[in-house]
């Protein structure tokens, strides 16, 4: 069977150059503060915690991969002796020269491919012992490693400059939204003589209709009415997949039919970060009905406007409101509507508003289109670490 392997290579499962074995049966009750270093499954090459006896100890230059859930995530622990639980298995290379290669190889290995089939992804040593593994010569293995050495670093190096530009982006919109509701980002638009003053009000005093959601049961079957969920509410907007349908009579479809310019907002769950968060009604989602764990807003518009409000919720001063008291030691976090009506808000004049509204859309049109392109370099740099250990295991690095 032609392998494509290059000139002079060759090709070996892994059981013929390394003894593989699962860790020992380690539970969380049985750590302790000092001794021997736990690892565990997971990409994370840092202790779980310490035992003072385990049962099976493993040497240093022994590879430890994620067997349990987390499957794969090859790593070399740095501690000269150490423990591994039964959620991993350790792989020790016969020959220590292969160690730092076996490590990179693995990380090409489709785990997924390998393990599915079960409810829960499970790795055996008879999976890993079947691996088989290209070998080139002992000059040509550490070329590769050299060269791998000298690359990844600098994938990681900006793969972790890129995970800063999310961070620094939501900086920079609550910078933009507490500049916009402190009267800040409008400060020299009027002149001084012209302006209004600005009022902090409850928000039940600028609400003219304030309803929870049908408690009917949804089906993904098309029925009489669409209704909107959780899951449809996101930040700022409806998403219209996953849609599901229920059955109202014409009383309760009457009362939850939605209008252009109410605001959505979830009530309940079990992420303390998922309550409050709102999403503004438009002309697509007209005539929808919505669930019982999302509460319908419908404004007076003479006095606020809809988009002002919606901007408002996402500000950092609006979400310590809402999650302050909603935090919960059951796992449920709740606001309701006597909570909602009592929410500070600011309420400048309407012609401010609009102006607002509108330096607030051209900031975050801003952000969105960064948030763009670092999602396209983000998937590109991914991708580029696999690209590189792909082809430095079919020699295409060194050649």
């Amino acid at each position: 069977m032609e392998n494509n392997l290059p000139d002079g290579w060759d090709e070996l499962p892994l059981s013929e150059v390394a003894d593989a074995r699962m860790g020992e049966t380690i539970l969380a009750k049985d750590l302790t503060g000092s001794g021997i270093p736990v690892y565990s499954a997971g990409m994370d090459n840092t202790p779980w915690g310490f035992l003072e006896k385990p049962k099976k100890i493993h040497a240093k230059g022994t590879i430890v991969v994620s067997a349990r859930g987390s499957i794969g995530f090859p790593k070399i622990p740095k501690n000269d002796r150490f423990a591994s639980t039964q959620t991993t298995i350790a792989l020790k290379l016969r020959d220590e020269a292969l160690t730092d290669y076996c490590c990179l190889w693995l990380k090409t290995i489709n785990w997924r491919e390998l393990t599915k089939g079960g409810a829960i992804p499970m790795l055996t040593v008879g999976d890993i012992n079947k691996l088989v593994m290209p070998l080139p010569t002992p000059i040509e293995r550490e070329k590769i490693l050299s060269k791998l050495k000298a690359l990844l670093p600098k994938v990681k190096d900006a793969q972790s400059r890129l995970d800063t530009i999310p961070v620094i982006l939501n900086r920079f919109r609550q910078s933009v939204l507490a500049a916009a509701f402190s009267g800040e980002l409008t400060k020299t638009w009027k002149k001084k003589e012209d302006e209004e003053e600005w009022r902090e009000v409850r928000l039940g005093e600028v609400l003219n209709d304030l309803k929870y959601g049908t408690a009917k049961k949804c089906f993904k079957e098309k029925k009489k009415h669409p209704v909107l969920r959780i899951p449809n509410v996101v930040q700022g907007y409806i998403d219209l997949d996953d849609l599901k349908y229920a059955d109202l009579d014409k009383k309760e479809y009457e009362s939850l039919k939605l209008e252009p310019g109410d605001i959505l907002l979830i009530r309940s769950n079990g992420s303390v970060s998922l309550v409050g968060r709102t999403a503004l009604v438009t002309d697509k989602e007209e005539s929808m009905a919505y669930a019982g764990y999302l509460i319908r807003l419908r404004v007076n518009k003479e006095l606020i406007l809809p988009e002002f409000l919606q901007y408002q919720f996402q500000s950092y001063a609006m979400r310590l409101q809402i999650e302050l008291p909603a935090r919960s030691t059951s796992g449920v976090n709740n606001i309701n509507s006597e909570e909602v009506k009592n929410l500070q808000i600011s309420l400048p004049p309407i012609d401010e508003q609009e102006e607002i509204v509108k330096r607030l859309k051209s900031s975050f049109a801003f952000i969105e289109k960064n948030e763009n392109e670092f999602n396209k370099a983000k998937g590109y740099t991914d991708k580029l670490e696999q690209s590189i250990l792909a082809k430095a295991f079919r020699g295409e690095l060194v050649r």
